[in-house]
């Protein structure tokens, strides 16, 4: 607020009427500033005085910071059980016991059942395919960040094998903004003068434990690159839950304070005071001190003394203070507090749906955003591509196919197969969605139904089961063959 030269002049012969001309002008001033419209998170005021803002690049934070977030992710996902328990139910949730591939030829499905469900796929003989798509999940959901490199073996009927690493392995120290080629260099991805990813310059072991290495540069082709992308232009994952990160260390020291309350506390069990100090002061007699106490002890005391037993101090408001903060830690690793904490305690039916139905949204945008786009398609590519070099699949094998997710697990299947064949019923769903949902492929469910439905009619019978007859209609054939089977009798 400027001071006009009226304003000095009252305040110069008058400083009491002075102060109260100003304190007034600046009142109408603040008013007249509230009634103005606009947003209120862009005021600057004392209220918005200490947030520190990060600049408004593509990048959600530095390459140190990301950094640091990871190392932090790891500790946490090692020793804190509410961060294991997220970051594992994402990877469970998100994959199950594997993402299937929708294949119709029983030639190309019998290599890829050999290629997929063997540890041959796994360049360290760890895993096979499924659940390499687990590790990777789990791994993107703690670091931020995985890779998968393509590794070409001309040993194995189908030369190819998946090695998975981190993003620890990338050479950072490659990074610049001019290329020979035109190109630049972030945090050892490197681009070509367009912006497209060119290729990754990555060492092939850790080098703060192996010491000096050199990086190689690694084609885009051959590399998978899984993380979230939160913004345009994003060129390295966050670890999930980063915004809950230091909500939870907190916690984790919270409840390590309140335990260790209640151990002290323990510890001064019993007290024992002197009623009478002028009786034990004049006492030539040695004292005997009771130290510990046991079950079954007969302590006789002296005169003028007394037993306290005491009390510890209760954790008032623990349990609530716990469920607000893990509430929030839940809904920054975008898991179901249920889910994080297994506290079923306040849940019924329409509650647990509604919280499974939220984070199923979540895992279903993980499955078809990064999973299946990303890494399985990436993957049926690269086996495509190493099946027709070997001479076992056909050059007309489709470079691209359907992925079935697994299904998910219901919470009252009464109920909801009910809704879903109503559905399919009134023509709101196909039948192979249905079967989707589920979990399955349709088309092997269909030759299932065909071999089953065969079986059946060479037995002469029709179980309730058989979906090609209504289930009342079989039950009351059933009722009446038994009414003709008791007259026969009788």
């Amino acid at each position: 607020m400027q001071l006009t030269f009226l304003d000095k002049t009252i305040a110069f012969f008058s400083p009491a009427s002075g102060l109260r001309r100003l304190q007034n002008k600046n009142a109408i001033e603040i008013i007249a500033k509230g009634n103005k419209r606009g947003y209120e998170a862009a005021r600057r005021d004392r209220r918005t005085a200490g947030w520190q803002i990060i600049g408004e690049d593509a990048e959600l934070a530095t390459l140190d910071e990301i950094s640091l977030i990871r190392k932090r992710s790891r500790d946490l996902y090692r020793n804190n059980p509410y961060a294991y328990k997220s970051h594992n139910s994402i990877a469970d949730n998100t994959t199950g016991t594997g993402i299937l591939p929708a294949i119709k030829d029983d030639k190309l499905k019998e290599v890829w059942r050999l290629w997929a469900n063997s540890i041959n796929a796994d360049y360290d003989r760890n895993l096979n395919f499924y659940g390499i798509q687990n590790l990777c999940m789990k791994t993107m959901s703690i670091q931020g960040n995985v890779l998968i490199l393509r590794i070409k073996s001309a040993d194995k009927k189908i030369p190819l094998e998946l090695k998975i690493i981190t993003a620890q392995l990338l050479d950072e120290s490659k990074d610049t903004n001019q290329t020979k080629s035109g190109g630049f260099i972030k945090g050892g991805i490197e681009f070509n003068k367009s912006g497209k990813r060119k290729g990754y310059w990555i060492f092939d072991r850790e080098p703060k434990v192996f010491g000096s290495t050199k990086s190689v540069f690694w084609s885009d082709e051959d590399v998978i690159h899984l993380f979230q992308v939160e913004e345009p232009g994003q060129v390295l994952g966050v670890p999930f839950g980063a915004s809950s990160i230091m909500s939870l260390r907190d916690y984790d020291d919270y409840a390590d304070a309140q335990l260790m309350r209640q151990k002290i506390a323990a510890c001064f069990s019993v007290f024992i005071t002197k009623t009478d100090g002028e009786m034990t002061a004049n006492s030539d007699e040695p004292e005997e001190r009771l130290e510990k106490i046991a079950p079954g002890i007969i302590e006789h005391l002296e005169p003028g003394k007394q037993v306290m037993f005491a009390s510890p101090p209760p954790a008032e408001g623990y349990g609530e203070y716990s469920r607000n903060v893990l509430g929030s830690v839940a809904a920054g690793f975008g898991v179901s507090y249920e889910s994080m904490t297994g506290d079923l305690s306040n849940v019924n039916f329409s509650s647990g749906r509604m919280g499974w139905l939220e984070y199923q949204r979540r895992i279903e945008n993980y499955q078809r955003f990064i999973i299946i786009p990303k890494l399985c398609n990436g993957v049926w590519r690269w086996f495509v591509e190493a099946g027709m070099l070997s001479g076992l699949i056909s050059k007309q094998a489709p470079l691209s196919i359907e992925w079935t997710a697994p299904g998910r697990q219901m919470i009252d299947p009464v109920k909801e197969v009910k809704g879903m064949t109503d559905q399919v019923r009134a023509g709101l769903m196909s039948w192979q969605e249905a079967v989707r949902k589920l979990g399955y492929s349709p088309e092997e469910v269909l030759e299932e139904l065909k071999t089953s439905a065969k079986l059946f009619d060479d037995a002469g019978i029709k179980p309730t089961v058989d979906p090609r007859y209504d289930k009342e209609q079989v039950s009351q054939q059933i009722d009446n063959a038994d009414t003709d089977t008791d007259r026969r009798q009788d």
